[in-house]
C-alpha cells in the first residue's frame, strides 16, 4: 500500500480541522453561544473587563493582559490573521479595531460566517462605551457595566481635577524607526489630564515616523519612552543629546496608551512623575 504523499496528508489535516471549526460554528449557533476571538491585544483586556473572557477562544499576539489571556490559542499578528485557525476554532464572532483593523480583514470574516462587531477606542470616552457595547454580548452585563462605570467616575474625577499646564511632551512608541503618536490616538487625552500637550498634535494621524532633530528642534518640555522601545545596553540618543534626565520618562505602555480601563493607572502615574 502506497503511503499518501506529505503535501496530501497536511491538506487533509487542514480539511479536517475546518471541517471541525464549521461544525463548532454550527452547533454555537444553535445553542446560542458565542465563540469569540480578539483582532487586537486592547480588545481582548476590554473583553475581558467586560465580562466575555469565558467566551474568548482566540487571541492576537501580544494579549498579555490579564494573564488568562495568554493561555488562548493565538490567531495571528497585527499584520496577519490567520484565517484558517480562526474557522478551526469555530469562531462564531470577531472583535475588530476601528481605524487599525484593515476593513479588508472584516469582510473576510463576515464571508467565512463569522459576525464582526467594531470597536471605537479613540478617546477616552470611547473605552466606557465599548465597555457598555461588549457587556451587551456577555452572559451577565453587569461585570462589564460596573467597569464602565468605574472608569466614568474616575475620569470624571480627574478632569475635574485643576491642574497647572505642565509644558509639551513627546511619546515615542519606538526608537527605530522613531515612531509617535499624532492627534488620533487617546494619548492626547491622557497626556492632557496631566497638564501636557502632545507635542506633534498638529499630526492629524495615529502613528507616524519622525525625526529626531525634528523633535528636538521642537523643545519637549518632556519625553515620555515607552519601555518595551528602550534598549538599556544602549545610552539613551536623548541624553546624549543634552536632554534633563529628570524629564526623561520611561513608562509601561500597556498602561500609558493602550484604551482599556488600566490606561488610569497610567494618567495617575504620569502625573505623579511630572509633577516637579
Amino acid at each position: 500500500m502506497t503511503a499518501p504523499k506529505k503535501g496530501s496528508r497536511a491538506a487533509l489535516i487542514s480539511s479536517l480541522g475546518l471541517a471541525a471549526g464549521l461544525l463548532l460554528i454550527a452547533s454555537a449557533s444553535m445553542a446560542g453561544q458565542a465563540r469569540i476571538v480578539t483582532l487586537a491585544p486592547h480588545l481582548t483586556e476590554l473583553a475581558y473587563s467586560a465580562g466575555l473572557g469565558d467566551k474568548l477562544v482566540g487571541v492576537v499576539e501580544y494579549s498579555d493582559y490579564p494573564p488568562d489571556a495568554a493561555e488562548l490559542p493565538s490567531i495571528g499578528n497585527a499584520f496577519r490573521f490567520d484565517m484558517e485557525t480562526i474557522m478551526v476554532l469555530g469562531a462564531t464572532r470577531a472583535l475588530a479595531w476601528e481605524g487599525g483593523t484593515p476593513q479588508a480583514v472584516g469582510r473576510q470574516l463576515e464571508a467565512l460566517g463569522v459576525e464582526v462587531t467594531w470597536i471605537q477606542t479613540r478617546s477616552l470616552d470611547d473605552i466606557t462605551a465599548a465597555l457598555i457595547k461588549l457587556a451587551e454580548l456577555a452572559s451577565d452585563a453587569s461585570s462589564g457595566q460596573a467597569a464602565a462605570k468605574t472608569l466614568e467616575q474616575a475620569l470624571t474625577e480627574r478632569r475635574e481635577t485643576e491642574i497647572e499646564p505642565r509644558g509639551s511632551a513627546f511619546y515615542q512608541v519606538s526608537s527605530r524607526p522613531l515612531y509617535t503618536l499624532g492627534s488620533r490616538h487617546v494619548i492626547n487625552e491622557v497626556l492632557a489630564l496631566c497638564g501636557l500637550e502632545n507635542l506633534f498634535s498638529d499630526l492629524d494621524i495615529e502613528a507616524a515616523v519622525v525625526d529626531l532633530e525634528a523633535v528636538l528642534a521642537r523643545q519637549p518640555d518632556w519625553i515620555i519612552v515607552s519601555e518595551e522601545s528602550g534598549n538599556p545596553t544602549r545610552p539613551s540618543p536623548w541624553q546624549a543629546r543634552g536632554f534633563p534626565a529628570q524629564r526623561l520618562l520611561k513608562l509601561d505602555p500597556s498602561v500609558l496608551i493602550r484604551p482599556t480601563p488600566r490606561i488610569i493607572e497610567g494618567v495617575d502615574m504620569l502625573c505623579r512623575l511630572t509633577a516637579l
